[in-house]
């Protein structure tokens, strides 16, 4: 079966409990926003195939529990993993806190130390214009600070940034292997 694909990539979501993690993979994946979404248990996984910049690719996207009580078993969820997306609630700063206190250092010390990771703030539908430019400055920071992958904001409500998001992560896996093909004299390189 993989030999189907030119790339079958791990991608885990990451984030604090409530901040939109599960909307955005329902959003992305069968094109409908749910109001009251349940809460991930553990972890769930979704996997997507789509062709993109020529290539076959298969991404399994791991949907990671974010309520502490989950802590001890993520860094087996995360072993492995291609990519990574943490998700904070642009309306709550302890989320955003969050990104730095746990997931990013779960991330880091539990995958390859130069795993992308995209930062990503949820619910741009709940807050304001000087609360959504406050939470951007903040969040370029914390990207430059922590060497991330980029930074962007989502509503799965209003569909936006959604795909996008998704398919950000999937062209920087995309281009970071052929920096890796062409740093290994050309050969192929399958994540």
């Amino acid at each position: 079966m993989s030999s189907n694909f030119d790339f079958i990539w791990k991608v885990v979501i990451g984030g604090a409990g409530g901040v939109g993690k599960t909307s955005l993979l329902h959003r992305y994946i069968h094109r409908e926003f749910k109001e009251d979404m349940k809460m991930t248990i553990g972890c769930q996984f979704h996997t997507q195939q789509l062709v993109r910049q020529n290539q076959n690719i298969s991404i399994v996207m791991w949907d990671l529990g974010g309520q502490e009580r989950f802590r001890f078993i993520q860094p087996e969820y995360v072993r492995g993993a291609a990519g990574a997306i943490v998700l904070f609630d642009l309306s709550d700063h302890r989320t955003f806190d969050n990104v730095t206190e746990e997931w990013i250092p779960l991330i880091r010390n539990n995958a390859n130390p130069s795993i992308p990771i995209l930062l990503v703030g949820s619910k741009m539908d709940l807050v304001d214009e000087q609360t959504y430019q406050v939470m951007q400055l903040e969040a370029q920071r914390l990207v430059e600070q922590h060497k991330l992958a980029g930074f962007t904001t989502v509503s799965s409500k209003w569909n936006v940034n959604v795909d996008e998001t998704i398919l950000y992560m999937v062209d920087f896996l995309i281009w970071q292997s052929s920096q890796l093909g062409k740093a290994a004299g050309g050969s192929e390189f399958v994540a």
